[in-house]
């Protein structure tokens, strides 16, 4: 099985004082959960938890995604495309760039579930592909 991650659960991975810390873990320790991380999450996952917690943490998180191995999934030229369409549909709803591209991926990897504690934005997006995200 195939997730894609976002930001706020790399933020609530790390955060133990976060509501949803034991369950985004739980998920995580799955053997059969493939993680995947659209690029774009890496700079503003970085940018919170050196806000948050300081650069220790912050370089700590980069080396866990070196250590675990985990796939980067890179922006390609049509997902900036679907990401400006995005954006333009849910304009009502500040979808904002990094969300855009985590749907832009999902949709071209043919993935509908997502690791997320922004359950307001991605339950709101009807993906082309698939009727709904699964909000894991």
């Amino acid at each position: 099985m195939e997730a894609i991650i976002d930001t706020s659960a790399i933020v609530g991975l790390v955060d133990k004082s976060c509501q949803h810390h034991g369950r985004i873990s739980d998920i995580i320790k799955k053997t059969d959960l493939k993680l995947i991380v659209p690029s774009p999450v890496i700079p503003e996952a970085c940018y919170m938890l050196n806000k948050k917690f300081g650069p220790v943490i912050e370089i700590k998180f980069l080396e866990e995604i070196i250590s675990v191995n985990l796939q980067i999934e890179i922006l390609k030229f049509p997902d900036i495309l679907r990401i400006a369409e995005i954006l333009k549909k849910y304009k009502s709803l500040n979808i904002g760039f990094v969300d855009g591209s985590i749907v832009a991926i999902a949709e071209r990897l043919k993935i509908n579930q997502i690791l997320t504690l922004d359950n307001r934005h991605f339950s709101s997006i009807i993906p082309v592909g698939f009727d709904y995200f699964e909000i894991l």
